[in-house]
């Protein structure tokens, strides 16, 4: 009979072992050591890796009434080149604001055209956008390039600005022939915050107001439960395959990833889904019967297939897991 008795870092022996198969050999022996001790820390190390390569990024707006907005979400740099990936509804609000600037121009041009005296002034609506903001993580960087599909919500780009030293790890991307439903998964970002911001009508910029930064990352982790294929892109180029995880993603962890134990990037979160669980328990309230639908939320994340399909359509350098536990750089 052997004993094997087991520490975490910080606390005392938690309990013994007791195998009744006889003398053990080393090697067989620091094997369950460490599955116990991977056992014990469960996401711990992909989560400090993952928070080396995931950033927030902030979204502020401003409309004709003078009201501001602003939410947060979550991004991941790929490599040294600053390419990135995030949800591709972070860019709803720049749409918006290109849309609603042509309508305004449009509106301000019919208002003082000939004869316009003779007709009531057309009133533009008071929340439409008159300016947008985003703050990358870092001071200092724009977007130089980037290619959003609304159709998948992905985004994918590339900082100008940007520095490599940055980044003390980048990210490994999972071989999609090894995604199994079952398969412990964790999600990080940031929800659970505050990321007002102040518009600053003398420079017309978006000012993050004191005590938001530095954010706190939220990890929350579930299981591969399906994947989910919705056909193919209206443009034939990518097959729509997500990851479905058994618990939800939150606001702010939109555009984050999506890991296994060893942070291999599984998916790229981008929404959730309320399944409806078929029945409808009621409960007394206040004097009335009240029916109470019940779902269950998942998380739905873009499936690392089709990620990578979409970096190899555009030329994006990163890491892949492979065949020997190690990586690939895919150029």
């Amino acid at each position: 009979m052997v004993a094997v008795s087991f520490t975490n870092k910080n606390c005392l022996p938690l309990r013994n072992i007791f195998v009744n198969f006889g003398p053990i050999p080393r090697q067989s022996l620091q094997a369950i050591i460490s599955l116990i001790h991977n056992g014990m820390s469960m996401f711990a190390d992909a989560c400090e890796k993952a928070m080396k390569f995931t950033r927030p990024v902030i979204i502020s707006t401003r409309s004709i009434d003078g009201s501001t907005t602003s939410g947060c979400a979550a991004f991941v740099i790929i490599n040294r080149d600053g390419w990135f990936m995030t949800a591709g509804h972070v860019f709803d609000s720049f749409v918006k604001l290109k849309e609603d600037k042509a309508k305004i121009d449009e509106l301000e041009s019919l208002n003082q055209a000939p004869h316009s005296s003779m007709r009531k002034e057309i009133k533009k609506d008071p929340k439409w956008l008159t300016n947008q903001s985003f703050w990358w993580g870092w001071d200092g960087i724009r977007v130089g390039e980037v290619y959003v599909n609304r159709e998948i919500d992905v985004a994918v780009g590339r900082f100008e600005g940007f520095k490599p030293e940055w980044i003390s790890e980048y990210p490994v991307f999972k071989d999609p022939s090894k995604m199994r439903p079952g398969t412990s998964l964790c999600r990080i970002g940031f929800p659970f915050i505050d990321s007002s911001t102040d518009f600053d009508e003398k420079t017309q910029n978006f000012r993050i107001r004191p005590g938001v930064l530095p954010m706190a990352f939220f990890p929350n982790d579930g299981i591969h439960t399906r994947n989910v294929l919705t056909g193919r892109s209206k443009d034939g180029d990518f097959e729509m395959l997500y990851v479905e995880t058994s618990t939800p993603g939150l606001k702010g962890q939109s555009g984050g990833p999506i890991f296994d134990r060893n942070c291999n990037i599984a998916g790229l979160q981008v929404r959730t889904a309320h399944m409806p669980l078929g029945f409808s328990p009621s409960v007394q309230y206040k004097g009335d019967m009240i029916i109470e639908n019940q779902f269950l939320n998942v998380g739905i994340g873009i499936h690392v297939k089709t990620l990578l399909a979409i970096l190899d359509s555009r030329g994006v350098k990163y890491a892949c897991e492979g065949d020997d536990q190690g990586f690939r750089i895919v150029d």
